[in-house]
């Protein structure tokens, strides 16, 4: 598990696009050659994968995928689906994305 405390997100960080992409961009560092396979038939694909560019309206954006492991009884569970998350690594987070 990839711990953290609320104080290690910068202050920067103050919007739910900004944290997620703080999170998804922490994730990347550690796990971008983590790879696993989606089904029986399938090859091994990479946990999360990024791409950035321009759009047709010429923002720029960046685009995850990403794929997260759940607990097997997490659509049983009385609690939210976030809390049924399990970690891909114990890997600490990159410094880049420290305060």
């Amino acid at each position: 598990m990839t711990a953290f405390a609320t104080a290690n997100i910068p202050a920067s960080v103050n919007t739910l696009e900004k944290l997620a992409l703080w999170s998804l961009g922490a994730l990347y560092q550690l796990h971008k050659k983590t790879e696993y396979q989606e089904s029986d038939a399938s090859p091994l694909v990479p946990v999360i994968t990024a791409q950035d560019g321009l759009a047709a309206n010429d923002t720029e954006r960046i685009i995850f995928r990403v794929s997260l492991p759940l607990t097997d009884t997490w659509r049983e569970s009385s609690t939210k689906f976030w809390q049924e998350g399990l970690e891909i690594s114990s890997a600490s987070i990159p410094t880049l994305f420290l305060s």
